[in-house]
């Protein structure tokens, strides 16, 4: 009891802070699970109609991933169409773009990819063994990593230098 009445303010406070630090956690998840949803609808109702430019403005404003999304299937889908190619292009160069995001669309726009850097390094090195520049594809063929998928090709490219029966 006394230690109740000693410390009642600091308890109180403790309580207090507790209380609203749920609350304010539970009121932003809340916001934020609504804004997922409203673009995640708004994502299919443009799925169902492509052409509507308010839509695709909508989504723009409310979640860029999935607008971004929605451009690299239109643009697969209509490769000269140079609209949705430039807007990729500008959300490539923006600075607050996800680098994973980035790593995409490069390679959907035919720009080098961190995802393929290893693949491109064999093709570089194969493209050498075929000019006969055996030194500059091994230290090529050597930059693959050992957990790389691709390593067993590169060491057999290493070993029979390209050579084809």
């Amino acid at each position: 009891e006394r230690f109740i009445r000693k410390y009642k303010f600091y308890i109180s406070a403790v309580v207090i802070i507790l209380v609203a630090w749920f609350a304010g956690n539970f009121i932003i998840s809340k916001i934020n699970d609504y804004k997922t949803k409203e673009a995640n609808e708004i994502y299919a109702n443009l799925i169902q109609d492509p052409s509507n430019k308010n839509l695709l403005e909508q989504l723009k404003n409310k979640n860029t991933n999935l607008y971004t999304i929605f451009l690299l299937k239109e643009n697969i889908n209509d490769l000269n169409n140079t609209a949705f190619q430039n807007e990729l292009k500008q959300i490539y160069n923006n600075a607050q773009t996800n680098t994973l995001l980035k790593n995409i669309i490069a390679l959907s726009l035919g720009d080098k990819s961190i995802f393929l850097k290893n693949y491109d390094k064999l093709l570089e090195a194969y493209k050498l063994l075929e000019q006969n520049k055996i030194e500059e594809a091994n230290v090529l063929l050597s930059q693959i990593k050992e957990n790389s998928s691709l390593n067993q090709i590169a060491k057999n490219l290493k070993h029979y230098q390209g050579i084809t029966q």
